[in-house]
């Protein structure tokens, strides 16, 4: 007998549910979804490695000025230090660790393009093809300052200026920046006799364009 007891109820529960989400206003947007999310950041360029760079060393002889940091854009260069004196002022260097294919194993196709053209004897097209390919670049900054205070600080406002700045490298054109970890090289012990060194690795995604241009006179083509 107490059954159909337990369904009644079950079924007065459930209409008296639908009754109250027959109230709610169909409009009604809950508060966390009324904001309206963020504008996508959108690339204006592409940027290779190498267009990082010199973004990068543009921005930190200009935001690091004042403390006389000088950024040494050549890979792989190293610092020349007379044991008998100082360094006058900090520097920073940087190597390439590493550089691999992301998601593709070679360029693709982005963009294509024919343009005719015509002369008294010559009839031809020229076709444009514009590829590229994404590249993991794993880059690793050195650090060399008279001492280990000046040393620090020095790397500390470096890698504030990269998070700082890392939304405008992504709209020229990189892809992401991610800081990976901070080592002791110990490929740099001969210098720290003289000087304090720092080291630390950042991951850097980027694309790399290649161009051809097929030229195509009276059924021969050239390229």
């Amino acid at each position: 007998m107490s059954a159909p007891k337990k369904i009644d109820d079950l079924e007065r529960l459930l209409k008296m549910k639908q009754e109250e989400l027959k109230v709610v206003d169909a409009d009604y947007v809950p508060a966390f979804f009324q904001h309206s999310s963020p504008d996508r950041l959108v690339a204006e360029k592409n940027a290779s490695f190498d267009d990082f760079i010199e973004m990068l060393a543009d921005i930190i002889s200009k935001t690091m000025k004042k403390d006389n940091v000088e950024f040494k854009p050549d890979e792989g260069i190293r610092l020349r230090v007379d044991q008998s004196e100082d360094i006058d002022h900090p520097y920073i260097f940087f190597k390439l660790v590493s550089c691999d294919p992301m998601m593709e194993i070679k360029p693709r196709i982005r963009e294509m393009g024919v343009k005719g053209m015509e002369g008294p004897n010559v009839k031809s097209s020229r076709t444009a093809e514009i590829s590229g390919q994404w590249f993991h670049v794993r880059v690793q900054f050195d650090i060399f300052a008279k001492g280990y205070k000046e040393a620090t600080k020095v790397m500390n406002i470096f890698e504030d200026v990269v998070y700082t700045y890392t939304a405008h490298f992504m709209r020229k054109g990189v892809k992401g920046i991610r800081f990976v970890r901070r080592l002791t090289d110990s490929n740099y012990d001969e210098y720290r006799q003289k000087c304090s060194v720092r080291s630390f690795q950042y991951d850097v995604d980027v694309e790399k364009l290649f161009s051809r241009f097929d030229t195509e006179i009276q059924g021969v083509l050239i390229r």
